[in-house]
């Protein structure tokens, strides 16, 4: 692109303003930054460390007491744990008595309802053995299980007492119904939970009753305070060990609410406490390990936990919780707690709780009924009646979700003609820029005539370097009288800004590309990490990608003939910018920076075509000028008439 200096240097700023503030957009969203994590404490230090410590300590440590006490208060033997195991089309469900509770929950390889295979399992480290058979499936419990329990007082948060409580339990095959039931620690009332699950479907019923047991009102919050419902905690699986986390791994990791009408979520591990929370210090004296926000209108809708590319989420079908619990303390895998008003029950009053509970993929097929009879926007009398009609929300995946959907869509239709997603991408490219094709056209066309007039362009700023007014006045003039617009090839780049952030919540959590192998790539979804350094000073260990350094001299190759430049300083921000891009590229997704590399080389195709088959206008002579050469001078005549003039 070619102007004059001051407009170069305005539209290079505002291009890289762009693609920064996109760049920050996306760090802000998927990537925020993170506390530093909790250190690590021997046992010893647990039990010796102050109060503001225990705030911040590991959860786990902070109930450990109290579940050791309720467990000698309640010994339970072995032999007497009943578990269970559940199989549907997609899913591998294991439950234990101890607790009542979900103990491994997988999703697994399966057939999907148009008769494609659903394959999730392509490493073979996700083989397990699950009931004497092998089986191709991935765990989403981290090995901490689902626990579906109530808790009476806050300060036992994440583990409810009933966990190490052992319930009778029943399986019905036939059903796939597990239930369980157990009397309160206090005895006062019982407390029965059933899961319903359904042969095709990723979403299963939980359904919860509190019965008072004795002849007289009673609080099942023995404080007479609020009750707290914990479902699922942080979602799996973990790919690699936590210490080796970084910034993008964390933020794959989540937890959200609906309440109010309003969507909120907060990464893992970290406090949901803004900067104006604790501005002036608002929240000294306070207890900032737990915070609870309550309904005013629509309560709570639903509550989950989410990871790079699976949901877990609770819908209440009948009575609305008040509001959630979130736990702030670092390294939180907690989740969101339901929280209800204080419960009184009657004498043999009881309270019965519906949920419709989800787990599957982040995507709207997954969340789509198989069994129509099961689909509540179709039967009205649905077991499923109620629920929510904004679960969508629960996927996180922005504001460009509908143009990121259409993507995956088309990539699934080609990988259907070619079972490769390396290929599937460089197909997308390929008709991506084919459909854009008028407008790239108009931007390569653009580019050409804009090198045409570089010559005069050149002397233009030369002649009128002191009068920065008159050379933009002489070179709008010139734009104009050889039929050019110089914003004409920013259109392009600009429409893509939205489809890029698209393209990368695409190929970042598409549970597809997962694991999907390309050439030398391993995996489609993680960088193109060929050899990793030892750990070097101040550094660390550094990852070898090749595509970002393929992308940045493709990105550089196209700069050059896109791009004429007489200014010094547009020139060095020219150079600067691969490396900028170089920068943010380096630990994209393979699928993400392949693409890029793609567009780079059909626009380089493009821009050879029409300079060398394009055709050029013939310039009409300016002011009597017979040539361009010539053109440029006469251009220039005026102004030494207007610098005299002016002189005088």
């Amino acid at each position: 692109m070619q102007n004059d200096s001051t407009n170069r240097q305005g539209r290079l700023f505002l291009a890289l303003f762009l693609s920064l503030a996109v760049w920050m957009g996306i760090n802000y969203i998927f990537f925020p930054p993170q506390p530093p994590k909790p250190k690590v404490v021997d046992e010893a230090s647990k039990t010796e460390g102050t109060e503001k410590e225990k705030t911040t300590a590991d959860p786990k440590a902070e109930i450990k007491k109290v579940t050791t006490e309720s467990a000698k208060l309640n010994p339970v033997k072995p032999e007497d744990i009943k578990t269970f195991s559940l199989k549907t089309d997609s899913f591998l469900v294991r439950f234990s008595s101890m607790g009542g509770r979900i103990t491994e929950y997988y999703i697994k390889d399966h057939k999907e309802p148009d008769g494609s295979e659903f394959v999730i399992a392509k490493d073979p480290k996700f083989q397990i053995d699950f009931d004497g058979q092998t089986e191709k499936a991935v765990e989403l419990t981290r090995g901490q299980g689902f626990d579906f329990n109530i808790i009476e007082d806050k300060d036992t948060i994440p583990f409810s007492a009933y966990n190490l409580v052992n319930f009778s339990s029943s399986y019905n095959a036939d059903t796939k119904t597990v239930i369980f039931e157990a009397p309160s620690l206090d005895g006062k009332f019982t407390i029965q939970k059933k899961f319903q699950f359904f042969p095709s479907e990723n979403y299963f019923k939980f359904h919860l009753t509190l019965k008072n047991r004795t002849g007289e009102t009673i609080h099942i919050s023995p404080t007479k305070s609020d009750v707290y419902f914990r479902s699922f905690s942080s979602l799996g699986p973990i790919l690699k060990k936590k210490e080796d986390f970084n910034d993008r791994d964390n933020a794959h990791y989540f937890r959200y609410y609906y309440l109010d009408g309003s969507f909120k979520d907060h990464i893992d591990g970290t406090t949901t406490q803004g900067f104006f929370d604790n501005l002036f210090g608002s929240n000294e004296g306070k207890d900032t390990r737990y915070e609870i926000k309550k309904g005013s209108n629509d309560k709570v809708d639903f509550v989950g936990t989410g990871s790079r590319y699976f949901i877990g989420v609770i819908d209440p079908l009948d009575d609305k919780p008040a509001g959630v619990l979130l736990d702030n303390r670092k390294g939180n895998e907690t989740g969101v707690l339901l929280v209800y008003d204080n419960w009184k029950l009657g004498p043999g009053e009881e309270v019965n709780l519906d949920y419709a509970a989800y787990v599957g993929v982040r995507e709207l097929d997954g969340t789509a009924f198989r069994d129509s009879k099961l689909d509540p926007k179709i039967n009205k009398d649905s077991v499923f009646a109620g629920l929510s009609e904004s679960l969508d929300k629960s996927f996180n995946q922005g504001i460009t979700t509908p143009l990121r959907n259409g993507i995956v869509w088309i990539l699934k239709k080609i990988y259907l003609v070619i079972p490769n997603y390396g290929w599937a991408i460089v197909i997308f490219a390929i008709l991506f820029k084919l459909a854009f094709y008028p407008l790239n056209k108009k931007q390569a066309e653009s580019m050409k005539k804009m090198q045409e007039l570089s010559p005069q362009i050149k002397l233009i700023n030369e002649k009128y370097a002191d009068d920065p007014k008159l050379k933009q006045e002489k070179t709008i003039e010139l734009y104009k009288k050889n039929g050019t617009n110089p914003m004409a090839g920013c259109l392009p780049m600009l429409i893509q800004i939205p489809i890029f952030i698209a393209l990368y919540t695409a190929f970042s959590d598409t549970v597809d590309l997962w694991n999907s192998p390309f050439l030398w790539i391993k995996d489609l979804s993680e960088p193109d990490t060929v050899f990793t350094t030892p750990k070097l000073a101040f550094i660390g260990a550094l990852a070898i990608n090749i595509l970002p350094l393929i992308m940045v001299a493709t990105q550089v190759v196209q700069s050059k003939m896109t791009t004429v430049s007489t200014d010094p300083n547009q020139k060095m921000m020219m150079y600067m910018m691969p490396v900028i891009m170089l920068y943010f590229f380096w630990s994209m997704p393979a699928g993400v920076t392949m693409y890029w590399t793609m567009q780079n080389i059909l626009s380089i195709a493009q821009q050879v075509y029409t300079n060398k088959f394009g055709k050029s206008e013939d310039k009409k002579p300016t002011n009597g000028g017979p040539a361009p050469a010539n053109n440029a001078q006469a251009v220039a005549r005026p102004g030494f008439r207007n610098q005299n003039k002016k002189k005088k």
